[in-house]
Formats: structure tokens, sequence, C-alpha cells
């Protein structure tokens, strides 16, 4: 299916994905031996856009509109999937919501702030929290697989706006 003319586009369409963000994307598909397939890169593409978290039934509304088709659920979920296992995007438990990872050139711990009022959502990285919580977990005899913490509250422009 040929590409819809720019003048009728409400985002960017996956081209015009800013350079630095596609190659990071194909760099760390590449450092985990998978694919960027077109699809994915249109799912990423549209995360990228948005610029804050959104569910997988907003990306599919998102994505057929862009695209000018239905799509099966299924394959947004699985576009998700993979971006998440490649470390390109994040899943937020609370909102049930994916976000675009911030540092996707190395693993770290999941650690977001989350507006209650917009829905954005911030990553974090703090090697002193993560340790403090791994440090917790432990002296109580736990041991922690995976560490994501979520904090819900208000972002810096909903409270001016109170």
């Amino acid at each position: 299916m040929p590409a819809k003319p720019a003048a009728k586009r409400k985002r960017p369409a996956p081209s015009d994905l800013a350079a630095p963000l596609l190659r990071r994307a194909e760099k760390r598909c590449a450092e985990a031996g998978e694919q960027l397939t077109p699809a994915r890169i249109n799912a990423y593409a549209e995360l990228v856009a948005q610029g804050r978290a959104v569910s997988a039934y907003e990306l599919l509304a998102l994505l057929e509109t862009r695209e000018g088709r239905k799509l099966a659920p299924l394959t947004v979920y699985r576009q998700l999937e993979f971006l998440t296992r490649v470390g390109l995007v994040h899943r937020l438990a609370s909102t049930q919501s994916f976000l675009v990872c911030e540092h996707p050139d190395h693993p770290h711990e999941g650690l977001y702030l989350v507006c209650s009022s917009c829905g954005r959502a911030d990553e974090l990285e703090s090697d002193s929290l993560t340790q403090l919580i791994g440090k917790a977990a432990k002296s109580r005899g736990f041991k922690s697989e995976k560490r994501i913490v979520e904090v819900q509250g208000t972002c810096h422009d909903c409270a001016e706006k109170q």
C-alpha cells in the first residue's frame, strides 16, 4: 500500500522518525540478534511520536489511522512484546501502557514517575535507589528477580495548572 501524502498525516511517518532514535532502535535490535521490521518500526515510531505512555489499544487505533486500514490487536501486542523484549519500550503495570525507553543502550531497573492527571510517565535511572531496594529485599530473605517502581503523583505541568 503506498504511503499517504505528507499533507494528510497527523504525525510524522516512520521515515520521518528522528535519525538518532531510529539508529538507536536498529543498533539495539542488531545487538539482540533481532530484526527491526517495517511493522515494528511503525509501532516504535508511533510511540516516539506520542511522547507519553500509550495503551496497546490506543496504539492500535493510532496505527490504523496512520496506515488507513484495520489491524488485528494481536499484531500490535506482538510488536509491543518484541519492543519490550529488546529493551526499546517499557510496560507500565499500573496504567497497562507502554513507554519508549530513554536508556536502551544498557540494562537497568524500571523506575517511573507517572502523573495521575495527564498520564505522563518519566523514566528515572538511579543506581542508589536500585541498590537500596535490593538491600532491603535481601535483608528480609527475599530474592528479587525484577525491580519495577512506579510512583503515582502529579507532574510539574499539571501541578502548575492546579
